[in-house]
């Protein structure tokens, strides 16, 4: 299986080539999966050659623009120029607000039938936190990113077990080390949500946060979501680093 990091910014992050934290997953035999679909999707897949015909299907982590803002684009390619529908996979409290709170302003009208998810997707809603794509497991891993009115508002990572290798992608997620410790240890790779800006969001794990973990625990992260400013030396305090756009991993 490859990992492919289609961008490496955060949401806020402005500049040539700086794109949302999305990526691609490829299986053996060539299948491609998105992991989110951010506003400019059809940019970042461009600058790695790649093109909405490639894609079989996109995990939703949750709802904000920088993860979703694309699946309209995509939708529509999938379904008018290639009357094909690419698999979605997202949990089971976020699908319907995913169509009434994010689509169905620009994908509801169709002239021959009242549009629905389902008209562009083929919807597999995530009851029990698993699924499985290509033979690789997908678990959720639920974290806490957004609070809206005092609840927090659902927010999902992915730990993949591949054949030999256990992968933990943190998707968004603020500093909660005692509720993902036990992703973080069974966990061969992680890649991690970062904030190295000087103005503390209180939505992402910041930089200074994730020092403090325990060395084990460093030395399995790789770092992403970060804005466009000067990145610390993550390599001297423990880190494997802050993955750049393109980077390619492969897992067995």
């Amino acid at each position: 299986m490859k990992l492919i990091f289609l961008g490496v910014s955060s949401a806020l992050a402005v500049g040539k080539d700086t794109f949302q934290s999305n990526m691609l997953i490829e299986s053996e035999s060539g299948k491609k999966m998105l992991i989110d679909c951010g506003s400019d999707i059809r940019h970042s897949l461009l600058a790695q050659h790649f093109h909405h015909t490639d894609i079989h299907a996109v995990y939703i982590s949750h709802l904000h623009s920088d993860h979703t803002g694309g699946l309209e684009w995509l939708g529509f390619c999938k379904r008018f120029i290639n009357g094909e529908k690419p698999t979605l996979y997202i949990s089971h409290d976020q699908c319907e607000k995913l169509w009434n709170n994010v689509l169905s302003g620009g994908m509801s009208s169709l002239e021959d039938e009242q549009a629905t998810l389902a008209s562009y997707f083929e919807v597999q809603e995530i009851i029990d936190n698993q699924f499985v794509w290509e033979n690789y497991s997908f678990e959720l891993v639920k974290t806490e990113h957004s609070i809206s009115n005092g609840a927090c508002l659902p927010c999902y990572g992915l730990f993949i077990t591949c054949k030999s290798q256990k992968i933990f992608i943190t998707t968004d997620t603020r500093f909660c080390p005692k509720l993902l410790q036990p992703f973080y240890d069974k966990a061969d790779i992680i890649f991690h949500d970062c904030e190295i800006s000087g103005r503390v969001s209180g939505q992402h794990a910041q930089y200074t946060d994730l020092k403090t973990l325990d060395k084990k625990i460093k030395q399995k992260i790789w770092l992403y979501d970060y804005s466009d400013q000067e990145l610390p030396n993550a390599k001297k305090d423990g880190f494997q680093g802050f993955v750049v756009q393109g980077q390619r991993f492969s897992f067995k």
